[in-house]
């Protein structure tokens, strides 16, 4: 399991979460509805068809009794009662791993060897409902189990790179919605490989204390104060009658758990009640009063875990908070006062399981071991017929060989692959498992027979099965046809894993796509900006040019500057060739494998004066490696190796590296062997942590020439602004120039936490303040001095995500009411504190790219959609495909989403507020390794690499 494909499961009793580790060694949570965490609800509709997640939630405002929003708490009952049936518990769960398993395939092509977690007290009976539950779902036998603490355990150990020598041990503290799970997991030794082999020396906890239980001590405190203020209203909610009243009680009850989290970052949030005119506003106090009780339970019960270990709290390595409910920052200060150890927790604590079941797949038998075989479940990687719609098939473009895996009694069985996919892209039928399950009737649409049918049984109005409003038998609003043919609407294609794309900051992986969409098209709306149409043409002057490498599936791709396209491609063996042609001719420069050899390499981009490419992670020593070679010759400037944990920043002429074991920042020569030019020690907080965030000063430049879809500029400038700034953990902000390492302003205080959103932008540093103030700040780069207030909240209950720098003076960012997506705003404001320019609402936005001063807003729709608003906040079109910057002014258009596989998108130019310019059909290119910039367009095609002109 350690060369392929590999998903880790936590089935949470509140969320499920999943994480996906490629073969290229990157990590990353599969996304339901564009969040990690999936609901792990279950809804029973009318037609007997089981939902999941946020289909099950909101169906289940419309029909509650046939809701269980946590059925995980139900493990030890036979059945749950849904809308008058009893549905056995582990076809709950099978449906919620069937949902995990299509995200899987979709994501993957087939259903990738998997490992699931359960909580370490948990006996054999509990654990054969998963097993059952695995089966049913159609997962293979060999899936294996491992308990959530020794996960959790490998997580810390090898991604977080804590230390737990031999003979010590590390306490889990699982926190989730439901329940509270508490471990004790020793290093009993090392395996032949180095690692830590952990054990559960003890375990506890509390079945009945979680989340929920914190939002019902809030539920009883708000009572006290509304049962003898408005008599009316609470008993309305706390004794309900009517399904509008169920409703409106569901509501409130996700209004007070937004409220509880929300005091997790700020001190006040309000609290809408169903009835009152005005919301009730709740305190940290009032919060930590009411659930003080419940976590000192669970404080001492962490207490006799340690004790039932024979540990004392000093005798641990180290206290790590996983789950949900463990980001309330009470839970840290009464474990922490009353053990007297700091505990760790991240800021998303809720995925660290999952991931770290990943590696446990990999560890010795005592940390994960195959779930026991619960009937006949195929071997086929495919996800449960009965979680199948006929509207999603599940894709099965590439089946697992045939493997040994272990029958009922206990033998090695042969489990055949499934037959291949049928020709129009559908999945095979796969027979259900064996045994005594309901027969549930075939899935079906849940607007028209779920929520539409609870409406009409309870008298309500009839609802549209699409949109959810109420049906009219008004004709469609016009749509206006497509600019160009290929814009026309076509099936969506998966989506596939896009590579990391590389940029002047941090690099990170950027995973993400972008799906097929026909246009949705408003009246157009015309803007000119200061950028003139480029001159487009039909793609031609197609050059080929030969790999040095081989181009095979390890990693391909490509980069432009100054008239040069440079292509990368790793052979079988890992080795990375390198070539250098001029864009105009074609021409090969040099060729070069100097670069050298690496597991897997992940990063290939261009600096003025070094062509740079990043190895991945070494799983072995947990380092990366850094090659620069000669823009000119191609041979080896100089490489070095970094920790995996560190970022490198590219500025000036320095290669800046934030060494985070170390906790300093180096400036690194690029023209000079990589010689230290300058060095800087991260500052420490109050409780001695050195976590640190560097961002590089930007200029128009930066944000006026072509970059991804995403917005990641290809080739920006490095030396129109040399200043970086650094954001330390104690929240103070410092000003450096690149090149000469000077600090040429602050450090100032109080200014942001490293996990805030900062844009340092033509001279001025603009934070988003993290805590009660609900505002935007700016301070001059050049002082730091005291900072100008551009922007307030209209209300507290707001969140702002995206900060872009939109415009010499502008500043853009995407705020939403209560975290809900449907309420997000895209907002434009004046950068010298003039206030807003103007604001526009785009519902589910999830990414600002400017052009000029027109935005695109990319949009977490399945597909994904993508607005371009212009000057003055005005939507000028919705469309689907891959749009990408040329300049301030223009736009190059994909057909279709970014694929690693030889493909035909179409491709168009566009200058803003004109109409798009078809270019003809890219031919046989893995259009996802396709780097541009004005004129030029250069891409890895199946057997060499491609240069083709498409303006100019």
């Amino acid at each position: 399991m350690t060369d392929g494909f590999v998903l880790g499961v936590d089935l949470g009793t509140s969320h499920t979460v999943a994480m996906l580790r490629w073969p290229d060694g990157r990590t990353r949570p599969l996304l339901f509805d564009g969040q990690p965490l999936l609901p792990s609800a279950g809804y029973l509709d009318t037609t007997g068809r089981l939902h999941v997640g946020r289909d099950a939630v909101r169906l289940g405002q419309a029909e509650p009794g046939r809701l269980e929003p946590n059925p995980k708490r139900h493990v030890d009952a036979e059945t749950v009662l849904l809308g008058g049936a009893e549905v056995p518990t582990a076809d709950l769960l099978a449906a919620l791993l069937g949902a995990v398993a299509r995200e899987a395939v979709a994501a993957t092509g087939f259903l990738p060897p998997a490992v699931l977690t359960y909580p370490a007290a948990w006996g054999s009976r509990r654990r054969s409902v998963l097993t059952t539950a695995l089966a049913r779902a159609g997962w293979p036998s060999t899936t294996r189990l491992v308990a959530e603490p020794i996960a959790a355990a490998r997580y810390f150990a090898d991604v977080l790179r804590r230390p737990v020598p031999v003979g010590s041990a590390l306490a889990v503290f699982d926190f989730g919605g439901g329940t509270l799970d508490i471990a004790v997991v020793r290093n009993e030794g090392v395996t032949p490989q180095g690692q830590p082999r952990f054990a559960v020396a003890a375990s506890g906890g509390v079945d009945d204390l979680g989340g929920l239980d914190l939002d019902a001590a809030l539920v009883a405190h708000l009572g006290t104060t509304l049962e003898k203020d408005e008599p009316a209203a609470w008993a309305a909610l706390t004794e309900p009658v009517t399904l509008a009243q169920w409703r409106a009680r569901r509501q409130f009850w996700e209004d007070v758990r937004g409220a509880k989290e929300m005091l997790s970052r700020t001190a006040l949030a309000p609290v809408p009640v169903p009835g009152v005119e005005q919301a009730v506003r709740l305190t940290r106090e009032e919060f930590e009063a009411a659930a003080g009780p419940l976590l000192r339970r669970g404080v001492a019960e962490a207490g006799s875990v340690l004790r039932a270990a024979g540990l004392d709290p000093a005798d641990l390595a180290g206290l790590f908070l996983v789950g949900g409910s463990s980001r309330v920052p009470l839970v840290a200060r009464l474990l922490h006062s009353e053990l007297g150890i700091a505990p760790t927790v991240l800021e998303q604590p809720e995925l660290p399981v999952a991931e770290g079941a990943i590696i446990a797949s990999a560890a010795p038998s005592s940390d994960a071991a195959p779930a026991p075989a619960a009937g006949a479940a195929p071997a086929a990687a495919v996800a449960a017929e009965a979680a199948r719609t006929p509207a999603e098939p599940m894709r099965a473009a590439a089946v697992p060989p045939a493997t040994d895996t272990m029958a009922p009694g206990g033998q090695p069985e042969a489990v055949a692959p499934a037959p291949p996919a049928s020709g129009n892209g559908a999945a095979p039928p796969v027979a259900r498992p064996a045994g005594d399950q309901p027969n549930y009737a075939e899935p079906v649409d849940p607007w028209a027979t779920g929520e539409a049918a609870a409406f009409g049984n309870a008298g309500g109005p009839v609802l549209h099965p699409v949109s959810g409003a109420p049906h009219s038998h008004t004709p469609a609003d016009p749509v206006s046809p497509p600019a160009a043919p290929w814009l026309a609407s076509t099936q969506p294609e998966p989506a596939p894993k896009l590579p990391a794309y590389r940029r002047k900051g941090l690099w990170i992986v950027a995973a993400g796509t972008v799906a097929v969409l026909g246009i949705a098209a408003t009246a157009v709306v015309r803007f000119w900006p200061g950028y003139p149409a480029l001159d487009y043409r039909p793609l031609t002057d197609e050059h080929r040019i030969k790999p040095v490498a081989p181009i095979s599936s390890a990693f391909n791709a490509t980069a432009l500057r100054g008239g040069r396209a440079y292509f990368a491609s790793a052979d079988d063996k890992g080795t990375l060739g390198v070539v250098a042609a001029a864009t105009d001719s074609g021409e090969k420069a040099w060729s070069s494998v100097e670069a050298g050899t690496a597991a897997r390499w992940e990063h290939f981009f261009t600096l003025p004066d070094a062509v740079v490419a990043i190895t991945d992670t070494d799983s072995v020593t947990s380092t990366r490696r850094m090659v620069l070679l000669d823009p000119g010759k191609g041979g080896k400037l100089w490489d070095r190796t970094v920790g995996r944990d560190d970022g490198l920043v590219f500025a000036g002429d320095k290669v800046v590296l934030v060494d985070r074991t170390e906790n300093r920042l180096v400036g690194l020569e690029v023209g000079d062997q990589g010689k230290v030019g300058w060095e800087h020690k991260s500052p420490k907080s109050e409780y001695g942590t050195t976590t640190t965030k560097v961002i590089v000063a930007t200029t128009e430049a930066d944000l006026d020439g072509p970059a991804t879809g995403a917005g990641v500029p290809f080739a920006e400038p490095l030396d129109d602004d040399d200043r970086i700034v650094q954001i330390g953990a104690d929240r103070s902000a410092q000003v450096i120039d690149a090149s000469t390492g000077d600090v040429s302003a602050g450090p100032r205080q109080s200014v942001a936490d490293p996990d805030d959103e900062v844009v340092a932008h033509n001279g001025r540093l603009v934070v988003s303040e993290s805590g009660d103030s609900h505002r935007l700040v700016a301070y001059d780069l050049a002082k730091l001095d005291e900072p100008r207030v551009l922007y307030t909240a209209p209300n507290a209950n707001t969140r702002f995500d995206h900060l872009t720098a939109c415009g010499a003076d502008r500043i853009c960012v995407v705020e939403t009411t209560a975290s809900d997506a449907k309420t997000a705003q895209v907002v434009a404001v004046d950068a010298t504190g003039k206030g807003t320019v103007w604001r526009r609402t785009v519902a589910d936005v999830n990414g600002l790219v400017p052009v000029g001063e027109a935005v695109l807003a990319t949009r977490n729709t399945s597909p994904e959609q993508t607005s371009l608003l212009d000057a003055d906040g005005r939507v000028a079109w919705t469309r689907g495909g891959v749009v990408g910057r040329l300049d301030g002014g223009n736009m190059l258009q994909f057909s279709k989403a970014l694929s690693t596989s030889a493909d035909d998108p179409g491709l168009a130019g566009e200058h803003l507020g004109d109409d798009p310019v078809p270019l003809g059909s890219l031919d046989g290119v893995r259009s996802s390794t396709c780097s541009w910039d004005a004129s030029h367009l250069a891409c890895v095609a199946d057997e060499d690499f491609v240069i083709q002109r498409f303006a100019g």
